[in-house]
């Protein structure tokens, strides 16, 4: 009882004890409970500053689960680092302890950078341990995530985020991630509109993302390439520690261009497994197109192994694709053109033919290993090589394989060819290449080439054989190349060129850098043919014939005295220059100091020119000439300084050009003319020639020309057309001919005509006819006008008529004018005119030209001599227009001219007045006549009834003329010597008896006077072109007294100087042939 009664006590005292307990807790937790929003916020706000953050907050809900914080701003108020509009936390108890089970947030707004590889998120990076050394790894906690957000700016540009998703941390938890980027500089490189929508899911502690990441654009500068809207999709699962990974990459776009190559719609895979120590895994990358330097591949494949590690990297695989061809409708066109007309033709076609087949349907398929290291590297291909479907096949051979190594021994790259290179088949030419690389540098091996032909061409190469330098470089060298081919109607037989050069270390190559003999056999194009020959071929410049290196592709060739035999049908042909040669970078060729010779060598056809340059055109050559010349055979016309085009296809040489035409003969017969469309053809054997001579000063066209010759029979001509040949004031005979020179001038006339040379080898004859029609001009003899008349020439080249040229002349005047006259001629060799006779109506009489020959080769006096027969004074009188003067009587004489290069002059004119009764007074040429005077006849009777002045004559100068008023003249004698242009010497001789008063002296002087005889003799000097003065001396004998007298006399007499002279001289004592006083 007692012990129970004792149990029941210590039971109280618990119970007593525990209910003052609990209800102590009770009252410490309920007032924990009022309090717990306090405490908490000072629970949070000692954190923060024990950390140092600035952070603004409400503590909405404290519970015993879960925490509610809401419109939290951590950083700057008006720049944070981070907002959010609540945050809920869930506390669980692990035991006594409490740990966060999950969070929730929403409207989370982050701000951090990422620059030189550090991330910095403002007041966040606080709450991280800088000395915690723990690996990396995810939080055992739920999250929930909405609409969270953040700016991430970096080194290449500013990134926008946002994240929504929910679930454990460690494992289940599953959101998207979207990101956008709208401009991106890379080192390097640039991107447009990067974006990217990517899962995440947590497996086991391990991250998992997939999704797309794609971007309108990506361009690397530095590198040269670009990609049109890339597009990867990503699979990716990382370690715990995110210390591994594993996956792959699905890539596309639409192209992508990179170092010369254009990839279209690339696409492929790529696998991928390991850590930072070493990454390995497959690849499969492929594209629809694959075009770079002027080729495509499609179908183009890449499949390997890859590995890239801490010692390096490596791929192994194969390279495959389809239809492997030039771009381009014809790529080989331009093979095909170039090479038409040519020997190699065939050998092109052909060539151009196997290489399109074999690009129509082919595989392209090889195999590689590419090492990288941190020293260097290595290629090695094997099994490479292009199969066609045409037969066609190109690679290494069997068992062979390629090996690059870098960097090299000697240079960057060293490579190692063990086997051959090889093409065969299809229609390709048969060849393999062997080599290899010494270990002092350069490579040794040969190249062997089987015989390439197609149709009647032939390409024969003698085995090559390289050898290495001690220097590193290579040297190579063969026999002989020898062609054989067709050309536009004809062939090439038998070209032959030996071949040698060197490759440098450097890559540098240059190829016959010394001079080497080129041969041939024949060659024939087609009415040319050359024989064989053998020229010495040389590099120019010093250099190389072909040279290539870092500053491109340079050379030449170059012959010196060329001198080539041949024939051109049946003539014998022969081309020289002083240095035919070929530039590399400069179209075609270049000859300097070309000429050709075709024909007999006595009078063959030449063609030259001082620089000719030429290139292949379609069937043929074609270029520009300077300096071209050239004459045919003995044809006594030489064109040169031509500047022009030439072209020599089909078989026919052709040459347009702007020339000028001269005299072949030292004593040129006509200047030098232009002739701005001269153009020949040489074809068949047979050559013609076309050109208008235009005038030396002006454009005016003077004739023109057409050419034919034929070098078989060495026949030909030359026609001269002058369809209408005007001179005048801007076209005179002396710009033509020098003929004319001193002859004629002030020419005014229309000349047409036509002339023919024809030629057999060296003889040469020629004709023609022209004519001109109411022409006038000036010769030494006097004006001309209206002269008309046809020329008939006999030898047009030495300027020899038929006997019998006629002219008409509508007046002539040298110094008396003559109307309606006839002149007869012809022309002689030697450059001589023959006047065979003429005549005019002169007042009354008539005015004859006798015949003469004139030489105008020399420097000699010429000769014409006009005969005056039966002359009517008073016609003569009226026709000049002599006022106060009348005359009767007829008039006979002689008129000789001579002419030479000071002029013209008159030799002994005489003029004779004819007595009645007597027959015309013909006086022979050349011999001093016999005047006769007959005193019991009369010739005609003088007056003058002009008005005279003592002033002008004195008083028996007044006497003089009342004489002459009414004077009956028994003989009459006029002399002339002088210059036509300048002073003419006259004698004035006549005798005569006055008939009336004298004027106004006394009635007793004057009646002495009538009936008593008169002589009067004067002499005159006075230039002969005075026309009044000079016809009056013949008729009017009162101006040689007015002149004479008048002038003279008075004049010495008003200065006191007497020289006994009167109207009589001593003179008029004497009589006229024995006739009294």
């Amino acid at each position: 009882m007692e012990e129970q009664d004792g149990e029941d006590t210590v039971r109280r005292a618990w119970l007593r004890w525990l209910g003052v307990g609990t209800g102590s807790l009770a009252l410490v937790l309920v007032g924990l409970w009022t309090q717990r929003a306090p405490i908490a916020e000072n629970f949070v706000s000692r954190e923060l500053n024990r950390r140092g953050v600035q952070a603004n907050y409400d503590l909405v809900d404290v519970g015993f689960r879960t925490q509610r914080i809401e419109n939290i701003v951590l950083g700057d108020p008006v720049r944070p680092d981070m907002t959010a509009r609540w945050v809920e936390v869930d506390i669980a108890f692990a035991g006594l302890t409490p740990q966060v089970a999950a969070v929730r947030a929403s409207g989370v707004r982050l701000r951090g950078s990422y620059r030189d590889n550090v991330l910095r998120l403002g007041e966040l990076d606080k709450f991280r341990d800088p000395d915690s050394t723990a690996p990396f790894s995810l939080p055992d906690i739920l999250v929930s995530l909405a609409d969270a957000r953040m700016t991430l700016d970096t080194d290449a540009g500013r990134v926008g985020m946002q994240l929504d998703g929910s679930g454990n941390l460690q494992s289940g938890f599953q959101g998207r991630l979207a990101a956008a980027m709208p401009r991106a500089a890379l080192p390097g490189c640039g991107l447009t509109m990067a974006r990217a929508m990517v899962a995440i899911a947590m497996q086991q502690g391990q991250p998992h993302l997939s999704g797309p990441i794609s971007a309108d654009a990506m361009a690397c500068r530095s590198a040269g390439a670009a990609i049109a809207r890339p597009k990867a999709v990503v699979d990716l699962t990382l370690g715990k520690a995110l210390e591994r990974w594993t996956g792959h990459v699905d890539l596309s776009g639409q192209a992508l261009k990179g170092s010369g190559l254009v990839l279209a719609s690339p696409d492929g895979r790529i696998d991928f497994d390991g850590t930072a120590q070493r990454t390995a895994g497959r690849v499969r990358m492929g594209a629809r197109a694959l075009t770079g330097q002027g080729a495509l591949l499609r179908d183009a494949a890449l499949t390997g192994d890859w590995s890239v590690g801490k010692d390096g990297s490596s791929l192994k695989g194969q390279i495959a694709g389809q239809d492997l061809h030039l771009a381009g409708r014809d790529p080989l066109a331009g093979l095909r053109a170039s090479a038409a007309g040519t020997p190699v033709a065939p050998l092109a076609a052909k060539l151009a033919d196997a290489v399109e087949k074999a690009g129509a349907h082919n595989r392209l398929q090889t195999r590689f290993a590419l090492v990288q290291k941190a020293g260097g590297g290595s290629l090695v291909v094997t099994d490479g090589g292009l199969e066609a479907k045409s037969g066609a096949r190109i690679g290494l051979g069997a068992d062979s394989r390629l090996t690059l190594t870098w960097p090299g021994k000697v240079a960057a790259i060293d490579w190692a060819l063990d086997g051959a290179v090889t093409t065969d088949g299809g229609g390709l030419p048969r060849a393999a290449l062997k080599l290899a690389r010494r270990p002092g540098g350069g490579f040794g091996g040969q190249l062997f080439v089987d015989p390439y032909a197609a149709g009647d061409a032939r390409l024969a190469l003698d085995t090559v054989r390289f050898t290495a330098d001690r220097n590193g470089a290579t040297r190579f060298a063969t026999t002989a190349v020898r062609l054989d081919g067709p050309l536009p109607d004809g062939h090439v037989r038998g070209l032959s060129l030996p071949v040698e050069g060197r490759i440098a270390a450097n890559g540098a190559i240059a190829i016959n850098p010394g001079c080497v003999p080129l041969s041939l056999v024949e060659a024939r194009y087609g009415n040319f043919a050359l024989g064989q020959t053998r020229q010495t071929l040389c590099p120019v410049d010093g250099g190389a014939m072909i040279a290539t290196g870092p500053s491109g592709v340079s050379g030449g060739a170059a012959i010196r005295d060329l001198a080539l035999n041949g024939r051109s049908g049946d003539s014998p042909m022969k081309l020289t220059a002083d240095q035919a040669q070929v530039r590399l970078g400069k179209t075609g060729f270049a000859m300097t100091n070309a000429a050709l010779a075709i024909g007999p060598q006595e009078a063959p056809v030449r063609l030259s020119a001082a620089t000719l340059d030429g290139a292949m055109i379609a069937n043929g050559f074609g270029g520009k000439v300077n300096g071209a010349g050239g004459q045919i055979g003995t044809v006594p016309l030489i064109v040169e300084q031509g500047v022009g085009d030439w072209r020599f296809a089909s078989g026919a040489l052709t040459f347009k050009a702007a020339m000028t035409v001269r005299d072949s003969q030292a004593t040129a017969r006509f200047h030098p003319m232009p002739v701005p469309d001269f153009a020949l053809t040489l074809k068949d054997g047979r050559i013609a020639a076309t050109g208008t001579l235009t005038a030396p000063q002006g454009d005016a066209a003077v004739a023109k020309l057409d050419i034919a010759h034929d070098l078989a029979s060495g026949k030909g001509h030359a026609d001269l057309i002058v369809p209408d040949l005007r001179f005048n004031a801007s076209l005179q005979p002396e710009q033509i001919t020098p003929l004319a020179m001193g002859v004629v001038a002030n020419v005014n006339a229309t000349v047409q005509g036509q002339g023919r040379i024809d030629w057999t080898g060296s003889t040469l004859t020629s004709s023609g006819a022209f004519r001109t029609d109411n022409a006038s001009l000036a010769a030494a003899f006097g004006p001309v006008e209206g002269l008309s008349g046809e020329i008939h020439f006999t030898d047009l080249i030495n300027m020899v008529t038929a006997p019998g040229q006629q002219v008409t002349i509508r007046s002539v005047n040298p110094g008396v004018e003559a109307h309606d006259g006839t002149v007869r001629y012809r022309l002689e060799a030697g450059q001589k005119v023959r006047i065979e006779g003429g005549g005019w109506p002169f007042s009354g009489g008539k005015l004859e030209l006798l015949p003469t020959t004139m030489d105008f080769s020399a420097d000699v006096d010429r000769y014409l001599t006009f005969r005056v027969i039966g002359l009517d004074a008073g016609a003569f009188i009226q026709a000049m227009e002599l006022d106060n003067v009348s005359a009767t009587g007829t008039f006979d004489g002689i008129m000789p001219l001579i002419f030479n290069a000071k002029g013209g002059r008159v030799a002994g004119g005489v003029l004779v007045a004819r007595q009645q009764g007597m027959p015309p007074l013909i006086m022979p040429e050349g011999v001093l006549p016999v005047i006769p005077c007959d005193p019991t006849r009369q010739s005609g009777v003088l007056s003058y009834i002009g008005p005279v002045s003592n002033e002008q004559v004195g008083v028996m100068g007044k006497m003089a003329f009342d004489a002459l008023k009414d004077l009956q003249y028994k003989c009459l004698t006029i002399l002339m010597d002088g210059a036509l242009d300048g002073e003419m010497v006259t004698n004035v001789v006549f005798n005569g008896v006055n008939r009336g008063k004298l004027g106004d002296a006394p009635t007793g002087i004057s009646r002495s006077f009538i009936g008593l005889p008169f002589i009067f003799n004067v002499r005159i000097s006075a230039p002969f072109r005075g026309l009044m003065g000079t016809a009056q001396s013949f008729i009017d004998p009162s101006q040689l007294i007015q002149n004479s007298i008048g002038d003279k006399v008075q004049g010495e007499m008003r200065t006191g100087t007497q020289q006994n002279l009167a109207v009589q001289p001593a003179e008029s004592e004497k009589a006229i042939n024995g006739e009294p006083k």
